[in-house]
């Protein structure tokens, strides 16, 4: 994180401060209005002659209408489920989103440790990660904030028992235990007393065989606690991130509206965690797409009519561009949690695997390219 003189404020910085830094500069910039407690439920577009209203949960809708809808709603997006299958749900119900999302049969519990004054003028941040059988561990500093000491991370990443990989091991009607673990999209903190997360936590790690050492010592001073299961969307789904609005009771076809949704950040390609990648690349997603609809509305004040490029052609651009990276990091991402995860025969591949990787430089060359921005 770098202001805009250059200073360093941290090299990671937690998930829940990056939101509150871009929430005060999209005020303080553009004095954009930010609702929160909305969830969309719904896409309508019975009226063609006015544009997209969206469905809300709540009841509401939106006012005016849209020609544009842009899906950044998460795993289970509801705009991808329009992408998908060209259904609307225009009629008020409640839509739980895409099914499309892939439990992976991995587990991560994040403990967080508040930040102590003499930690304040910290902007350095090492990873270490120590690995177990069946499990391993990650431990960090990360940036709270401008003026605030930074705070301490310890990540637990495990398999889920009832799983093997994205395959339950009984079929979740004969189990509740065979049920995916929650993706958790809302990052809500979970309200057990910290000791029930400790002694967890501790017992992860012995089970495991990780030394009980900077990893403990984070986890027994830790007062916030996430638990979540891994997800991610097939990265070689045919449906792809454009979809346009056909006009109402036009048949199978449809007809074309000029009206459109397009997917962006983990609603087109969530994916596990283990690069780092799903912020960075869900930024650089909003920075290719916006890029292109200021090329299409820059036409109406620079082109003729003959010269301008129609709306379609460039979010199947921003697709196109963003899609193979996209793809590469979540097959890259998956395979090295499945790897860093394993137990038994695995995790002495994994260690042989990272051994060999890191002498030939392979390991940082996948980490560096991934990091790489591709806009």
């Amino acid at each position: 994180l770098i202001t805009e003189d250059g200073e360093v404020l941290a090299y990671t910085i937690l998930r829940g401060t990056l939101q509150r830094i871009l929430h005060e500069e999209l005020m303080k910039e553009h004095d954009t209005q930010v609702q929160f407690g909305k969830r969309l439920s719904g896409l309508d577009y019975s009226d063609s002659d006015s544009g997209i209203s969206l469905q809300f949960t709540d009841g509401g809708s939106t006012d005016p209408k849209y020609d544009l809808v842009v899906g950044a709603d998460g795993i289970k997006s509801v705009v991808k489920d329009f992408v998908n299958t060209g259904k609307t749900n225009a009629d008020g119900a409640d839509n739980k989103g895409s099914s499309s999302a892939i439990y992976s049969g991995i587990r991560i519990t994040f403990a967080i440790q508040e930040g102590d004054e003499i930690d304040k003028d910290t902007t350095g941040a090492q990873f270490t990660q120590f690995f177990g059988n069946g499990a391993y561990a990650l431990t960090s500093m990360y940036g709270a904030g401008k003026g605030e000491p930074v705070a301490k991370g310890a990540f637990l990443i495990y398999m889920d028992d009832n799983y093997i990989g994205p395959f339950p091991k009984r079929k979740p009607e004969e189990s509740s235990d065979a049920k995916p673990a929650d993706e958790n999209i809302d990052w809500t903190q979970d309200n057990r007393v910290p000791k029930d997360h400790v002694e967890e936590c501790l017992e992860v790690l012995q089970a495991a065989s990780i030394p009980s050492n900077d990893v403990a010592r984070i986890v027994e001073k830790s007062n916030r606690f996430f638990d979540l299961g891994i997800y991610f969307h097939n990265p070689f789904s045919l449906n792809g991130w454009v979809r346009e609005f056909s006009k109402p009771n036009s048949g199978w076809f449809g007809s074309k509206t000029s009206k459109y949704a397009v997917l962006a950040g983990d609603a087109a390609h969530a994916m596990p965690p283990f690069l780092g990648q799903g912020g960075n690349q869900a930024i650089q997603d909003a920075v290719c797409l916006s890029s292109k609809i200021f090329q299409y509305n820059s036409q109406f004040q620079q082109s003729t009519d003959e010269d301008k490029v129609d709306l379609k052609v460039l979010l199947k651009e921003y697709e196109n561009r963003r899609w193979l990276p996209t793809a590469s990091i979540t097959a890259k991402s998956a395979f090295l949690g499945y790897l860093e995860a394993g137990s038994s025969f695995f995790s002495n591949f994994r260690d042989a695997f990272f051994f060999v990787m890191g002498k030939v430089g392979v390991a940082e060359k996948v980490f560096m390219d991934s990091a790489k921005p591709k806009m």
